[in-house]
């Protein structure tokens, strides 16, 4: 959140809020992994829903987060490879959608290319942040093409 631009929030969450966003993830069997190196915590990803009304149940927003000094090292791709795994392993989720903020993104839409998201489009101006209007990048991974 301090050091970048792909991720719309301002303030750093709470410690409490970053639990109670944690425990809903649990709470909605979705999951949230977390990588490590030498038992420091490098990166996370998790599923959360995409929107709140009823019929968008089946398509989640994926989040993937990875500590500045260890990007460029394959651990984005390593967490969303295995985000896409496990959310394989959950029936109700058919569709990953990457909401990517438009700010030095194409390493984000390169992993998320490489494991197999098409381009769906981009809202202009959608964001704002540190002084700046930013774009949002929608990519969608459709995981049961059949349903």
């Amino acid at each position: 959140i301090d050091n970048g631009l792909g991720n719309f929030q301002e303030e750093k969450l709470k410690n409490s809020e970053f639990y109670e966003l944690c425990k809903k993830i649990n709470l909605n069997k979705l999951p949230f992994l977390v990588a490590e190196n030498e038992n420091l915590i490098v990166g996370f990803t998790f599923l959360n829903f995409f929107r709140n009304k009823s019929g968008y149940r089946f398509s989640f927003e994926n989040s993937i987060y990875v500590h500045n000094k260890f990007t460029g090292m394959g651990i984005g791709n390593n967490l969303l490879k295995e985000l896409i795994k496990e959310s394989q392993l959950r029936p109700m989720i058919k569709n990953i959608i990457a909401v990517i903020g438009s700010h030095e993104s194409n390493a984000s839409i390169r992993i998320h290319e490489k494991n197999g998201f098409e381009m769906i489009g981009t809202l202009k101006k959608i964001g704002y942040k540190k002084k700046q209007w930013l774009d949002a990048i929608y990519m969608q991974k459709i995981l049961d093409e059949k349903n």
